[in-house]
This record gives C-alpha cells, sequence and structure tokens, in this order.
C-alpha cells in the first residue's frame, strides 16, 4: 500500500526525467498528477518530455498538465546548455501518445488536493511557478498539503546560475518566495545533496549490462 500521496511537479530535463521514473515506480508512492512547468526548456518540450517519460514508465494512467509558460514577475531563463534542446538529449524516447490532461496544471493541483482523501506532498522539481500560483489562487489547499519536498537552493554548495543562486530558485525568486512564507512544512534538497547523488561509470556498465530498454 503506498504511504504518501503526491503531486509532482517538473520541467524535465533528464535529472527529472529519472526522478519521475523513480517516483511511478516506488510502491510507497501514489503519485495523483505531474504537473509540467517552463524551466530547464520552455513549456511545450517539458510537457512533452513529461508526457515521453510518463508513458515510457509504463504508466499511461497519470495524468499530466501543462502549467505556466513563464516565471511569475520575470522573463524565462532556460538551461539547454545543460539539457539540450529538447531537455533529454541522449534520451532516444519515442514520441508520446498520451494526450495532455485537460485544464490548466495550476488549476489541476488545487482540484487533486482537494479531492484527495489523504494529505498531499507537492514535489517540485524545477521553478516554483505552478506551485505558487495554486496557492495564490486557492490558499486553502495547505490545509490538505502535508509537505513540499523540492529541490532547490544551496546551502554551503553556493549556486550553479550565479555564485549564490540556484537554477530552480533563481528562475522565478517570486515564486519560491511566495512557497517558502507559505506556512506549510518544506523539505528541501539543495545542491549540496544532489552534488553528492552522482552516477558513476560503474555503475552506468551496470545498468547497460541489464540488457533491458
Amino acid at each position: 500500500m503506498p504511504s504518501h500521496t503526491i503531486i509532482i511537479d517538473t520541467d524535465p530535463g533528464q535529472d527529472d526525467a529519472v526522478a519521475i521514473m523513480l517516483a511511478l515506480a516506488s510502491p510507497e508512492l501514489n503519485v495523483l498528477a505531474v504537473t509540467a512547468v517552463a524551466g530547464n526548456v520552455p513549456l511545450h518540450r517539458t510537457e512533452m518530455n513529461a508526457r515521453m517519460v510518463v508513458e515510457s514508465s509504463g504508466r499511461p494512467d497519470i495524468p499530466v498538465y501543462a502549467g505556466a509558460v513563464r516565471p511569475l514577475l520575470r522573463e524565462l531563463v532556460t538551461a539547454e546548455y545543460v539539457h539540450g534542446p529538447t531537455g533529454i538529449d541522449g534520451a532516444n524516447l519515442p514520441e508520446p501518445t498520451i494526450p495532455l490532461a485537460e485544464g490548466h496544471a495550476v488549476q489541476a493541483i488545487i482540484r487533486h488536493v482537494h479531492d484527495s482523501p489523504d494529505p498531499v506532498t507537492i514535489c517540485p522539481l524545477g521553478p516554483l511557478t505552478n506551485v505558487a500560483l495554486a496557492l495564490l489562487l486557492d490558499p486553502s489547499i495547505a490545509g490538505n498539503i502535508n509537505q513540499i519536498v523540492l529541490m532547490g537552493g544551496g546551502y554551503f554548495a553556493g549556486g550553479n546560475v550565479t555564485p549564490a543562486a540556484e537554477f530552480n530558485i533563481y528562475v522565478d525568486p517570486h515564486a519560491a518566495e511566495i512557497v517558502f512564507t507559505s506556512g506549510i512544512d518544506i523539505v528541501m534538497l539543495p545542491l549540496d545533496v544532489t552534488h553528492k547523488a552522482l552516477v558513476t561509470t560503474d555503475e552506468t556498465k551496470r545498468f547497460a549490462d541489464l540488457g533491458n530498454r
């Protein structure tokens, strides 16, 4: 039985793609939805990538919604120099056949949180625009959000865009402020953690030796 009910908000990105696949494969997680936001690449790519990853993970039952096309108050900064023009260059996944779910991601977050019989954990893997907009439009959702567990920021590791700023927070700092001051319990996985989550050459060989696709 799943012990956590979650919504994944994401801007895939190879790193996000791996996180989504692991979440969908976990028996401990009940994934209500995947919501896409502009970040590593523009929204038309992140929503397509999210659908590709969800479908390739064998979970076409999971709805994927498209959300904010830009940050709240500033122009979008992307990271094709890291992830390639598609956001998941090198993965060679087939084009998705599952359609986008109807409706905006922000409204979907609000609806799924209210409809869930169990408290929901929001898991943002990219800029916090969608989550901030959901909290602005309906602050009452905070009552059924257990935690926000996010990848973002940096404590002692510094930043990866400027000496102080990590990409997800840098892209939409105004959204980050809304989320951080919402009163919801927040767990941050900063660069300090991700810099230690390395995939070595030996581990890559072990994956290749599995012989599956």
